[in-house]
């Protein structure tokens, strides 16, 4: 697991944490599709069915990251729904908002500061909380991971994780922290992990 300095404290303890790891939407230049931005409204209406269904809300933590894509939809669901929702940025603001926020087109930059100042979300730096990266896993491998060890130390109790992702269901090679590993380590904790919401396979309409 991902060596940790310090776990963030929730405002009030948990009844259950939310998880949720996806793709960004997809860049103009990107080549193959894998969440092209006709397909957000679907993606997002297929969160919402979900996290309808575990009738998420007060009392709940949401975890995720803030990139534009998957991480903004979840957590303004969630924040929609009274749940506390955390952000973990993988690199200092001004790096993270042109690594994996900004578009030529659209109002994602305006959608994560209009997030990040919703008074029940909080966001915190992968850079203040991780030890150096002696592994060379990457931050955003490491994102994925803090993400889970947060979700362990926070839950009541393993089945209180519950995981959600955005995903095209492609193998990622999959090393600790991809999007494989993640599946299986909430599954090895005890905890639920929804199916997929896959891009690829559901229509702008869906």
């Amino acid at each position: 697991m991902c060596a940790q300095q310090k776990i963030p404290v929730p405002w009030t303890p948990p009844q259950r944490v939310i998880i949720f790891s996806g793709h960004m939407v997809d860049a103009p230049e990107r080549p193959t599709p894998r969440f092209p931005p006709a397909k957000e409204a679907a993606v997002r209406r297929r969160i919402a069915t979900q996290l309808g269904a575990w009738e998420v809300g007060p009392g709940d933590l949401a975890i995720t990251g803030a990139a534009r894509g998957g991480d903004m939809l979840f957590a303004e669901l969630c924040a929609d729904r009274g749940a506390e929702v955390w952000l973990f940025l993988p690199r200092p603001e001004e790096d993270f908002l042109e690594e994996s926020v900004r578009l030529p087109e659209g109002h994602w930059e305006e959608r994560f500061r209009s997030l990040c100042a919703h008074p029940r979300v909080r966001r915190f730096f992968q850079h203040e909380y991780l030890d150096e990266d002696r592994e060379g896993l990457g931050v955003h491998a490491r994102n994925n991971l803090w993400i889970i060890d947060t979700a362990r130390a926070l839950a009541p109790s393993p089945d209180r994780i519950h995981a959600l992702l955005v995903w095209d269901e492609k193998s990622t090679g999959d090393g600790p922290g991809g999007t494989s590993d993640f599946v299986s380590r909430v599954r090895q904790l005890g905890g639920e992990v929804a199916p997929p919401v896959n891009p690829t396979k559901i229509p702008a309409d869906g």
